[in-house]
């Protein structure tokens, strides 16, 4: 098992991620935030509650990496399921 890599994807509370939001709409299940630090985390909503941070980049990657999960978040979601069932954020 020497070629097995193994990869460190957060789970974070949802109300937690939602500090610093930018983006939750354009792509269902993809959510976009700043921190203070000038990067953007790229997280993935698995239930009502929780989000996996998948990824996290500064401003000139942003975009590419926000493509790249954007057509792996049904796969992310899958990975992950388990209760409760996934709403979609709605905000405050």
């Amino acid at each position: 098992m020497g070629d097995v890599k193994s990869y460190e994807t957060p789970i974070m509370a949802l109300d937690e991620f939602t500090i610093g939001l930018l983006e939750k709409d354009r792509i269902p299940g993809l959510l976009i935030r700043s921190d203070h630090n000038g990067y953007y985390n790229i997280g993935v909503q698995i239930n009502d509650k929780e989000v996996v941070v998948v990824d996290t980049t500064m401003e000139d990657e942003a975009i590419r990496k926000i493509q790249y999960w954007a057509e792996r978040v049904d796969l992310i979601k899958e990975q992950y399921s388990r209760e409760p069932k996934l709403e979609p954020y709605k905000g405050q």
